[in-house]
């Protein structure tokens, strides 16, 4: 090993792995190590600036179960994810966003962050150098996912770590929800169209958007839906949904507000979608 350690720092890390304590927090080493609180800081502080150890939040530490070639760890955002999660007693959470979007090929657009719906904390984080945006919602919102094998295997004591994604219907109904946030549309309906053939995929779709959406959401599939000739059946449900109304929304709310109206859906087709 080319990285040069102190003794407390052998010390620290020896009894972390042997114990596979991959997960430590302030106060953790200080009686097995009988060191003081100020040691134990050292210890933390040097070995994170030095990036043998990463810190996900103020007293919050993750060990390598091994020391990489040339000492440096890089752990996946996956793993500082489900570290913080479970720090924080979420009871659920879900990766969405170009994160999902891009898993399932609908872009090609390489993520920069990752957002992650959960019913615990919200906004922008930087934890252990990955970058995190946290959208609070309702747990009753929660669900709909696709857990993703991981390369973080053994890492937490033998415990597999999986990623949580929003599954393929509701990482689409997210773009359509959600599309201020990620910017979505009008890309999201090219989404839908194509899979329009997949009956259990479109069956899934159709019962989290009546679960799910709200006014505009409704509006918008299920005028889509409607336009593109798409169940009868399944057009009606969303019409039930919708209560008679005098006010218009835009198809695409990226591009201006004209084009044809139609009032059983509230809608302004600014988009001109193709049957």
């Amino acid at each position: 090993m080319s990285l040069s350690l102190t003794g407390p720092e052998i010390k620290f890390l020896s009894w972390a792995q042997n114990r596979k304590r991959f997960v430590v927090r302030s106060g953790d080493a200080q009686t097995s190590l009988k060191i003081s609180k100020q040691q134990e800081a050292k210890i933390y502080s040097s070995l994170t600036q030095r990036g043998v150890i990463a810190q996900i939040k103020r007293g919050l530490y993750l060990v390598p179960p091994t020391i990489p070639p040339g000492g440096k760890w890089a752990p996946s955002a996956f793993l500082i994810l489900d570290v913080a999660m479970s720090d924080i007693e979420a009871s659920q959470y879900q990766i969405t966003g170009m994160s999902a979007f891009n898993l399932y090929g609908l872009t090609e657009q390489i993520p920069n962050r990752i957002d992650v719906y959960n019913d615990k904390i919200w906004g922008e984080k930087n934890l252990a150098g990955q970058e995190f945006r946290f959208i609070k919602t309702d747990r009753s919102r929660l669900g709909y996912t696709r857990n993703v094998k991981t390369d973080d295997q053994g890492v937490l004591g033998g415990r597999e770590v999986q990623a949580p994604y929003s599954n393929l219907p509701r990482a689409i109904f997210d773009a359509v929800y959600d599309y201020e946030r990620f910017g979505t549309l009008p890309n999201a309906y090219q989404w839908i169209r194509v899979r329009l053939g997949e009956k259990e995929k479109m069956a899934e779709f159709v019962e989290i958007c009546l679960k799910l959406g709200n006014v505009s959401t409704l509006r918008r599939i299920g005028f889509f839906l409607d336009q593109v000739n798409f169940s009868s059946v399944v057009v009606a449900r969303f019409k039930r949904k919708l209560k008679k109304t005098t006010s218009y929304i835009p198809l695409d709310p990226t591009r201006p507000n004209r084009g044809k109206t139609y009032r059983d859906w509230g809608i302004i087709d600014n988009e001109s979608i193709p049957a």
